[in-house]
């Protein structure tokens, strides 16, 4: 047996005696690669069975352990205040919501501590081998409070409640990423050329100064950052399209604060951008070096098209999403799509059926396509790629679909939720790859139509999962009668009918999800539903009704 993947977890029972159970395997000479103790409020002294040790609330005598490298501690609240620990750990992580005294091991490589809503004092000689920090400390007010002294720090993570003044950072030249959350952005940090090793910086849920003194050019960055994200936590109207990004930048994510395409420089590869309003102008080109290009905002405009005639060659993935209201000009020129593309998301553009059809889907290698908001009317498959896995094509208008998709032999997923498909009749699926199909909110009265492809001799073992929740109009007595015929279909509907309601409770086949009906939907026709007494029902009856079937 392979002693060095066997894990061990142990939980107080009552009456129990961990400390007698951990000697058996001392004795044995069994050692685990981890061990999870949990709530065990007795003191006893742990035995050196274990490299990596969890402990959730639990109280030691000692949390000197010979042998481990890696301790993660739950702090107990009747633990002892003051914690010291072996001189061999290499990882220690710590939550505690109880202020405690810690001594540091000197050979740490990397130290995590979360205190909520207390205090944690560090007592601490120079550490050369620490390389990953993490603080979570509410209380401090510099980092120089903390006593860690750790000259070759690669990464670091701060989210300090109290923390103002980042100046005391400047002692750790030789970072490589650095992620603050919950501050000020630390305007001036990265001046004179400082950190030249940092490639990575993150500030999360961060504010900017709302003050008219606010000086946008004072933003730097360091010389050779390769990964920018700057997240702040609401909207501030924030311009820094004086600064200027580090040629070497390849990843770029704004949040919440305004944005000017005009900084984007030609090195970035992945780009992704969220905020209010943003306006795109016919001069706007997706820097060439892209492969991701993302684009969030509640108003969404694009004066002209032409950005989309020049699509980068590596490009993989285009996103462009408005959240309220997105504009483009017509398409002019068929799109010819990079190689290497795979997947777009584009939504609340009004795609109507010709600039669907210019936009020459069908010519692409994309595998991902999700388009939502448009005016389609009648949905063609050949303006879809061999080579699509996932169509969503959601709220589009569309009321006819073709009779066949089954020239899409990859489809795995089509979902066409939120379209008025009522009147379909027979539609074709390629059942060879199909696995789902959404048709929620699409005001249907029957689900029938949707597995024609089922009941050939070819598909008689495909399976297919459809959601057809929110569909208030649909037959009950179809319903029945296509689970009865076709073993391989397992439906997802809303419960607006006991009779689904007792066919579930019994079905795997069947699941009838309790949500509050939408005051918009039209209510069902009573000659539409099934009222119990359809001689057609799937669990069949002898004269004393003592015998069921279920689906």
């Amino acid at each position: 047996m392979d002693a060095s993947s066997i894990g061990g977890c142990f939980m107080n029972i009552e009456h129990s005696n961990i400390e007698a159970s951990l000697r058996c395997f001392l004795n044995s000479k069994f050692m685990f690669d981890s061990l999870s103790l949990s709530r065990s409020h007795n003191p006893f002294a742990l035995p050196p069975v274990a490299t990596n040790v969890n402990l959730y609330h639990t109280r030691l005598n000692s949390f000197v352990i010979p042998g481990v490298k890696k301790l993660e501690l739950h702090v107990a609240e009747d633990q002892e205040e003051r914690l010291t620990f072996s001189a061999d750990l290499e990882d220690l992580i710590i939550y505690t919501n109880r202020s405690i005294q810690m001594t540091l091991p000197p050979n740490l490589r990397k130290l995590d501590i979360s205190a909520f809503n207390s205090s944690v004092n560090f007592i601490s000689q120079q550490m050369v081998n620490l390389e990953n920090l993490s603080l979570t400390l509410p209380n401090i007010q510099t980092f120089n409070a903390t006593g860690i002294t750790a000259p070759n720090l690669k990464t670091l993570f701060l989210q300090c409640d109290s923390m103002n003044n980042l100046d005391d950072l400047r002692q750790f030249q030789r970072l490589n990423n650095l992620v603050l959350k919950g501050f000020y952005y630390p305007i001036g940090l990265f001046n004179e050329g400082s950190f030249p090793e940092l490639e990575k910086f993150r500030c999360w849920e961060c504010f900017f100064p709302d003050s008219e003194d606010f000086d946008n050019s004072s933003l730097t960055f360091p010389p050779n950052l390769k990964e920018l994200e700057i997240n702040v936590i609401r909207f501030q109207n924030v311009n820094i399209s004086s600064s200027v990004f580090p040629s070497t930048l390849t990843r770029l994510t704004l949040a919440n604060f305004s944005f000017n395409y005009d900084y984007l420089g030609d090195n970035l590869q992945y780009i992704d951008v969220r905020t209010s309003k943003l306006i795109f102008k016919s001069d706007f080109r997706i820097p060439q070096m892209a492969k991701e290009f993302s684009l969030n905002a509640s108003y969404l405009t694009f004066e002209s098209m032409d950005f989309m005639y020049l699509l980068p060659a590596d490009l993989v993935r285009l996103n462009l999403f408005a959240r309220e209201s997105g504009k483009i000009n017509p398409i002019t020129q068929m799109v010819e799509w990079p190689s290497k593309m795979s997947e777009i998301n584009f939504k609340n553009f009004n795609i109507d059926y010709f600039k669907l059809k210019q936009l020459n889907l069908n010519e692409s290698g994309l595998t991902k396509i999700y388009i939502s908001g448009g005016d389609v009317k009648k949905l063609d498959a050949g303006l879809f790629p061999v080579s699509v896995k996932d169509l969503s094509l959601t709220e589009m208008g569309i009321q006819q679909l073709a009779d066949s998709f089954e020239n899409l032999e990859n489809l795995q997923k089509l979902s066409l939720q939120g379209n008025q498909l009522r009147e379909v009749t027979s539609v074709k699926l390629p059942m060879a790859t199909l696995e789902t199909l959404d048709v929620n909110q699409c005001n249907l009265r029957l689900i029938s139509p949707f597995v024609v492809s089922m009941l050939e001799e070819k598909n008689k073992n495909a399976k297919l999962r459809i959601y057809a929740r929110g569909n208030l109009n649909v037959s009950v007595i179809d319903i029945r009668k296509t689970l009865k015929a076709i073993k391989g279909l397992s439906l997802d509907l809303s419960n607006f009918d006991n009779t689904l309601i007792e066919i579930a409770n019994r079905s795997s086949r069947l699941r009838c999800i309790e949500e509050p009906l939408d005051p918009y939907i039209v209510e069902s026709k009573t000659d539409d539903l099934y009222n119990g007494s359809e001689s057609s029902s799937d669990q069949e009856s002898g004269g004393t009704k003592k015998k069921r079937r279920n689906i």
